[in-house]
């Protein structure tokens, strides 16, 4: 499997394009800026089993806010992994506003993420709808290279002779152990400094154990989630996904909730699994659900959201090891 794609400044011009304004760095001061929406994946073509990050990328004038934006329950052809709102980049006379979508292609063909439409809300209240189209990718096999063969490959027979001049031919062969003594004098030179390094092995600094780290991001969470209990949700997955995989290395991070399910968990985790699945579940059912209007069903959710908390923080605390318990 080929690594996740990596997200950076290329792929940012692309988006910004994509979203109609590429050409200039920043619109001129005074300048009247359209809010549009895009979704961008580079590339658009993935072998099957591949990860790969997708971001949707609002544009507004400054002060305009995107609401939460809730992915489809269902995609053809593709597992969606995680979704995290990223930082907005705020120019002068325009905020860019990205959310990442990490899905996972699960089946060859071509598929569609289906068009959609986000929320903005303006800095006097009033709120408008964006829409962006439906975008198109292809999932191929990983054998596409060599679709005919069922052997491995052998090995290659000598090239036939060329026929040049003995001259020629001595002349590359003295080049050619020239080249291989040098090539042998720095492989002994490498190999020395790596058995030294090997005998004399500099201190890395210890790991932070896994509970510390998932207690703060846990903590983290809970102090956003009175205003953003959509984020603090996302948050607390994050945090529990890796919490499992370092405690027990787990296949946690980058595994759907119903592939953990189905998943024969470490022999250590075995006992603490099904727990672990249920709260990434009720997670994924706050985290993927459109964010409510009315006010009461709003403070349901928040409610919610900190309910998960505790069961997250929870799960933690259980699972640290008898000997590090405080």
């Amino acid at each position: 499997m080929k690594a996740a794609a990596r997200l950076g400044a290329p792929l940012l011009t692309a988006l910004l394009a994509a979203a109609g304004c590429g050409e200039p760095p920043s619109a001129p001061i005074g300048s009247t800026i359209t809010p549009r929406a895009s979704l961008v994946l580079e590339p658009p073509r993935l072998q099957i089993g591949d990860v790969a990050e997708l971001e949707l990328a609002v544009v507004t004038p400054p002060e305009h806010r995107p609401r939460p934006f809730s992915p489809p329950a269902e995609l053809p052809g593709l597992w969606l992994l995680d979704a995290e709102a990223l930082p907005t980049q705020k120019e002068r006379s325009r905020w860019v506003h990205r959310t990442r979508l990490r899905i996972r292609a699960r089946e060859v063909g071509v598929f569609a993420w289906p068009a959609g439409s986000v929320e903005v809300e303006a800095p006097d209240g009033s709120v408008v709808s964006l829409g962006f189209e439906a975008l198109s990718l292809e999932v191929v096999s990983a054998l596409a290279e060599h679709p005919e063969r069922m052997t491995p490959f052998g090995v290659r027979a000598p090239a036939a002779p060329t026929g040049a001049p003995n001259a020629v031919a001595a002349a590359a062969g003295a080049l050619l152990a020239l080249v291989g003594v040098a090539v042998f004098r720095v492989a002994r030179r490498r190999y020395a400094a790596r058995a030294h390094a090997l005998r004399h092995p500099e201190p890395a600094a210890p790991a932070e154990p896994p509970w510390i780290e998932a207690r703060a991001a846990l903590v983290a969470a809970r102090a956003i989630a009175p205003d953003d209990p959509l984020a603090a949700s996302h948050a607390a997955a994050a945090a529990l996904r890796r919490y499992v995989a370092r405690r027990f290395r787990a296949d946690a991070v980058a595994r759907t909730t119903e592939e953990l399910q189905a998943a024969t968990p470490p022999f250590a985790a075995t006992s603490r699994w099904p727990a672990f699945v249920s709260i990434l579940r009720a997670l994924d059912e706050r985290r993927f659900r459109p964010e409510p209007a009315a006010a009461a069903e709003r403070a349901a959710f928040a409610r919610r959201a900190s309910e998960l908390l505790d069961s997250a923080e929870g799960f933690v605390e259980e699972t640290i090891p008898t000997e590090a318990r405080g």
